[in-house]
């Protein structure tokens, strides 16, 4: 039995000025930031280390990454398959590529996010809501043929927030 810990976190709540046109470039807001600081204080509360993080290329999810995973020593890949329009089955390949046992970040958007969640776990589609800036393990429990597993855990940036003070 493959095994395997998968985290999901939405980017941080992001900037809605008209000043930043392109989608692709919108940076997160302060709310965002301080969203992101508050995972870095959880995971660290929780003791969880990445072997691999992953995310969408948009800045928004990059700053998001940067910030949660500060303390740590692991390198952020960027990959188009967490872009908003990306495919979850290429997101299950490239986990199902990773190592046994590892523990892995996915830092993206929704709806993406989502039904990579619905996916995996095997959930109906709108029975999982994921929120800007929450985040979620699924343990998995196959890796191949297809990536399956449980959710274990869903944060709000609510919930997030109180464990961290």
């Amino acid at each position: 039995m493959s095994k395997m810990n998968i985290f999901i976190l939405r980017h941080g709540d992001a900037n809605t000025s008209t000043k930043v046109m392109d989608d692709f470039k919108r940076p997160i807001s302060d709310v965002g930031v301080k969203e992101s600081e508050y995972i870095a204080k959880m995971l660290s509360v929780f003791g969880i280390m990445f072997d691999r993080v992953f995310s969408s290329p948009l800045t928004r999810a990059k700053q998001t990454a940067e910030i949660a995973i500060k303390s740590q020593k692991v390198r952020i890949v960027e990959v188009n398959e967490l872009k908003p329009e990306g495919n979850v089955e290429q997101i299950a390949k490239i986990l199902s590529e990773q190592k046994e046992n590892s523990t892995i970040l996915l830092v993206g958007h929704s709806p993406l996010l989502v039904d990579l969640i619905c996916y995996i776990t095997g959930s109906v589609h709108g029975s999982v809501s994921l929120k800007t800036g929450g985040i979620a393990k699924i343990k998995t429990s196959s890796l191949r043929p297809r990536l399956s597993g449980n959710l274990e855990w869903l944060l709000t940036p609510k919930v997030i927030r109180k464990i961290s003070k």
